[in-house]
């Protein structure tokens, strides 16, 4: 992990702050710019075992050297805060990950708190959010032909299009089958994989 070059790292984080909208929620759209796809998994897939896995294989296919995950409640927008950002590359392991995120126990752990983190690599073809205190996670394209060579890493994190998930879809799932009405709503027209979603650049 200290052999990730600082051009790479800040290139990531930079793409985390130009990917998404830090002062939107969901269900409203929380990412800025243009993306074509959108899948939704548990926010535990974020801080478990297969999310090293499912980012170094994206980062692979799309040519990226590193990701930063920045908890978006701890880190000011307009600075590379390191205590707030895990970088992860190709070499990171799971449990070198997994020790990043229980750094500083459950007094401050990522872990353990209910925060809002977002992920992307140096080469911008994905970006990941998370509300950790909804249970929810979702992952942006950019281009629809992203969601073909994505598959693989998309599975690992059980990540599904929304349309799929809620309750009524053909593979509802917790949280998704427990959404309350407006949520439901929200989510689907927001981020149902029809043409591409424009989000601002602020």
């Amino acid at each position: 992990m200290s052999k990730m070059s600082a051009s790479g790292r800040l290139a990531a984080f930079e793409n985390v702050k130009r990917s998404v909208n830090v002062d939107t929620l969901l269900p409203s759209l929380v990412f800025a710019g243009t993306w074509a796809k959108f899948f939704f998994c548990e926010s535990d897939r974020i801080f478990g075992a297969h999310f090293v896995g499912a980012v170094t294989e994206l980062m692979r296919l799309e040519g990226g050297t590193v990701a930063c995950l920045a908890n978006l409640d701890l880190t000011p927008v307009s600075e590379l805060a390191g205590f707030a950002a895990i970088y992860v590359d190709r070499a990171t392991t799971t449990e070198q990950y997994r020790d990043a995120l229980q750094a500083g126990g459950p007094q401050s752990g990522w872990l353990y708190r209910m925060d809002r983190y977002a992920c992307a690599s140096d080469a911008g073809s994905w970006c990941i959010y998370c509300e950790k205190s909804n249970d929810v996670a979702v992952i942006a394209l950019r281009d629809n032909s992203d969601a073909d060579w994505s598959r693989g890493p998309l599975t690992q994190l059980w990540a599904k299009p929304i349309e799929e998930l809620v309750d009524g879809g053909s593979s509802p799932l917790f949280p998704f089958d427990m959404l309350v009405p407006d949520w439901r709503k929200g989510l689907i027209d927001t981020y149902g994989n029809g043409p591409s979603h424009d989000g601002y650049d602020g």
